[in-house]
């Protein structure tokens, strides 16, 4: 599904706005915590400081906000990946491979919205599914598994088709910060700690390349 092309400038463009920034992350925060269906334009309204017709004159429906927030999220995953470019270029494919992992375990982290608005969307087949997939995810994906199809044929990692590669990488690197509230209880560990990061983005490094 393709995004609305019929909507307003000034839904589709990034804009440095601070209120329509305050709109967007107060958005991408509830859609996290309780899924469109779940979340209320009334509440994101209420948890960004602003009321509700000026939320209104930002976006023209919740669909709209939603891919903003989506938008969002995926932009700060690239921008942070992008970021990391020059650093690797004197690494070789498994080098690159495991800083690119580390940094999108630590960015996941940070970011828990948006591996818990994917859960929330991949629960059932619906039009956001098919945007979300063919807008964003598809081409990480894509990138993921030609990375991972390089490493096996190098015999890097294991001989494992790249396709389960890339879901234990998105299962196992995410997990433990999407469900924090229940690490916490488990575990004792503070998901949001500098250190437990570390560790965790080492722990995946080790699952999937071995020992360094």
């Amino acid at each position: 599904m393709a995004a609305d092309r019929g909507a307003p400038e000034r839904n589709r463009r990034p804009s440095a706005d601070p209120t329509r920034e305050r709109i967007v992350a107060a958005a991408a925060d509830l859609f996290a915590e309780r899924s469109f269906d779940g979340a209320t334009t009334r509440e994101i309204a209420a948890r960004a400081g602003v009321t509700q017709p000026l939320l209104n004159y930002h976006f023209q429906s919740k669909d709209v906000l939603w891919r903003a927030a989506v938008d969002s999220l995926f932009e700060r995953l690239e921008s942070t990946m992008l970021a990391n470019l020059a650093d690797l270029r004197d690494l070789d494919g498994l080098g690159r491979a495991k800083r690119s992992v580390r940094e999108f375990v630590i960015f996941s982290a940070r970011n828990p919205q948006l591996h818990r608005i994917i859960t929330q969307e991949s629960k059932a087949d619906s039009a956001r599914m098919d945007w979300l997939v063919e807008q964003h995810v598809r081409p990480l994906y894509e990138t993921t598994v030609a990375m991972f199809e390089h490493l096996v044929r190098d015999g890097a990692v294991a001989p494992i088709d790249p396709a389960h590669l890339y879901y234990i990488l998105t299962g196992a690197g995410p997990t433990m910060f999407v469900l924090g509230p229940e690490c916490r209880r488990l575990t004792g560990l503070d998901p949001t700690s500098d250190a437990v990061i570390e560790a965790h983005a080492d722990a995946v490094c080790t699952l999937l390349f071995g020992p360094a």
